[in-house]
């Protein structure tokens, strides 16, 4: 059954923007100008990436945005030869994205970051504090100055420090423009599992804030998970260069080779994060809570929700918090992103444990894996089994609702972006409406 790409509405749930190499400082707080995530050009041209006074070379970088750039570019990028301001404009210029959406027809994106997906494991807890309030706030500003109300922000929040964390998420919640905070799918206290009461205050700042709390991996060994726990992060067999940063621990993902941590860490990190937060009783506490499961593939979710069901049956005893099947939990507060070319997306849609009401999809762009242009093509293909209903629902309708962007559509024109530096000062309740409304 078809509908044309011209009569649905296609909101992007999980894109990505770079950072931008000054935008930040102007959110710093004194003292914190040159210390915060920022771009410096040395005199002999090279770009670094410098963050808390640890330098890395910014060409390695900037392979995350290439997304529709040419193969040479792309090269160039794997070679270490592109320059990070050289990648493609729309990753980090809101205006160049709006007209790069356009060309796929979306109508919407939700932005979430690229080289701070790793913050939440840097041991300066106090700093990752500050950076963290930096980059939210320069990503509203981001959004509502030249997003034309078509972007819209996720927060990042120092999952290191637990107090820390659930503060941000109830400060992002006033912030314009931003519509959810984003955590690992990986522990931060040692290797106790999501479901420890530990990380109850952020399930509680989530919920009380009504922001979603989207789960998205990011391609580092730095905290407990898969690619640490498999010993996959240095296989030595990668045919590019390094990656890394042997005299700047703090700026170094540790890895070697992205085909299989990524390949193989995101989906079990995934997992694990979803195993727990059903069946471990978070659910079961915040039944408002409402949980994004990102950048992992969504095909396994039924057979991995059957298991989890299955097991709830035969082991009732090991989780005795229990009041609902896994699934049923999945059912009433989460989702789950899917890639525009998986071909199981039409039965997912169609299983009763997921549904066409709890998939959104994600363009990853500018990362390099993005399908761009053609994203949307893409989709609809893969869609094409669907209903028109179902094809609605998932090409934009669920994404509107899990972020609740009908409270900001159509008053981008009110929003009054977060103060640069020196000053902290959040939006107003006059221009940040609230997310009480529906």
């Amino acid at each position: 059954m078809t509908t044309t790409l011209t009569a649905l509405r296609y909101v992007d749930a999980d894109g990505h923007v770079l950072e931008h190499p000054s935008g930040m400082r102007e959110f710093a707080p004194p003292g914190y100008e040159d210390r915060v995530w920022h771009i410096e050009t040395d005199e002999r041209g090279r770009e670094w990436a410098v963050m808390d006074g640890h330098r890395l070379m910014a060409n390695a970088m900037a392979l995350a945005g290439t997304a529709g750039m040419s193969l040479e570019d792309r090269e160039r990028a794997q070679r270490l030869e592109l320059k990070y301001t050289e990648v493609r404009p729309a990753a980090f210029d809101a205006r160049a994205r709006l007209a790069d959406l356009d060309v796929d027809g979306i109508t919407h994106s939700v932005l979430y970051p690229t080289l701070l997906l790793g913050i939440q494991s840097y041991p300066d807890a106090d700093f990752a504090g500050v950076q963290c309030r930096a980059y939210n706030d320069w990503l509203s500003a981001h959004v509502t100055d030249g997003g034309d109300g078509r972007l819209f922000g996720v927060g990042v929040v120092p999952q290191q420090d637990i107090a820390r964390a659930a503060a941000e998420i109830g400060r992002v919640a006033t912030l314009p423009g931003m519509v959810a905070v984003m955590l690992r799918p990986n522990p931060t206290e040692d290797w106790k599992p999501l479901n420890d009461p530990v990380y109850d205050p952020l399930w509680k700042a989530a919920s009380e804030a009504a922001m979603p709390v989207a789960f998205h991996p990011f391609l580092a060994a730095d905290l407990p998970g898969a690619c640490i726990g498999l010993r996959i992060n240095r296989l030595h067999s990668s045919a590019l260069p390094p990656q890394q940063a042997p005299d700047e621990p703090a700026m170094n993902v540790d890895i070697d080779n992205i085909y299989f941590t990524q390949a193989i860490a995101n989906p079990v990190d995934m997992m694990s994060t979803i195993a727990f937060m059903l069946a471990g009783g978070v659910c079961e506490r915040f039944p408002d809570l409402r949980l994004l499961f990102l950048e992992a593939n969504g095909g396994w979710i039924v057979p991995w929700l059957e298991r989890l069901d299955h097991h709830a049956v035969a082991f009732p005893w090991d989780v005795p918090t229990l009041k609902q099947a896994p699934s049923a939990y999945f059912r009433r507060q989460c989702w789950i992103s899917f890639d525009p070319d998986e071909s199981t997306l039409a039965f997912t849609a169609r299983s009763p444990l997921v549904g066409a009401d709890r998939i959104v999809w994600a363009s990853d762009y500018p990362h390099p894996d993005a399908k761009y242009p053609g994203v949307t093509a893409e989709l609809a293909e893969a869609m094409e089994p669907l209903t028109p209903a179902e094809q609605a629902r998932i090409a934009g309708e669920n994404a509107v609702d899990l972020y609740r962007l009908s409270i900001w559509l159509g008053r981008a024109r009110s929003w009054s972006s977060p103060a640069r530096r020196p000053g902290w000062a959040v939006s107003s309740p006059s221009t940040s409406p609230s997310r009480a409304q529906t």
